[in-house]
């Protein structure tokens, strides 16, 4: 018998080419697979057959990769085309989609609470937002403060949806029992409202929330 060839390296299908849309393609398929925790530069080059040391072309450290992620997460959320008479409709649409990319991307929430909008594709986010609310009837300053209050419904939303994965049915039933079985004595406003404390999905609950803040705004000062 022949002796077997060692296979050449030239036989070996050819790695595609690193890129930072390479490098943010690899994060979140780990953010997805494993989550936040496992994403590093290490894991990362590892899932690119590299070393970590390539992939400072691309991103400075974990953190730059985080932004980088955020970015791309962000990017991912279609604009409104803004128009006054339904600017309420729109800002609860952006919203939604915002909440729902973020979601959808477990741990990323969270990153962004204590970041500020730097980057093109936030920026992108908060110029829209900013016009629907302005589009609206919102004063400059008004529009400016609410921009950050629904910035964090938002966060606190994903977040809370990246917590919760059993349905809220489930959840609203085994709350209200938790309610009705405590002493009426001791807690009867909880108890004698059980029903209203649990009442609404978690889209009801953000929508409220944010015609809330809204709303407010609109009244003008108390």
């Amino acid at each position: 018998m022949p002796p077997t060839r060692r296979r050449s390296t030239r036989d070996r299908p050819a790695k595609a080419p690193l890129s930072e849309k390479a490098v943010v393609d690899a994060a979140l398929d780990i953010l997805k697979s494993e989550g936040l925790a496992a994403v590093s530069m290490r894991r990362v080059a590892a899932a690119l057959d590299t070393g970590p040391a390539s992939l400072y072309v691309y991103v400075a450290n974990r953190e730059g990769l985080l932004h980088a992620m955020q970015d791309r997460i962000f990017a991912m959320v279609e604009p409104e085309t803004v128009d006054p008479a339904h600017w309420r409709d729109q800002l609860h649409t952006l919203l939604g989609r915002l909440r729902s990319a973020l979601a959808s991307h477990p741990g990323i929430a969270m990153t962004t609470m204590a970041e500020p909008p730097r980057s093109e594709a936030s920026l992108r986010l908060l110029e829209n937002l900013l016009a629907i609310l302005l589009a609206g009837g919102l004063a400059p300053q008004d529009a400016a403060w609410a921009t950050d209050i629904l910035a964090t419904l938002v966060n606190h939303a994903a977040i809370e949806a990246e917590a919760r994965p059993v349905g809220h049915h489930d959840q609203a039933e085994d709350l209200y029992r938790h309610f009705t079985a405590q002493s009426p004595d001791i807690f009867p406003l909880v108890t004698a409202h059980a029903a209203e404390l649990v009442a609404g999905d978690a889209e009801e609950r953000f929508r409220l929330a944010v015609d809330t803040v809204i709303n407010g705004f609109l009244a003008g000062p108390v």
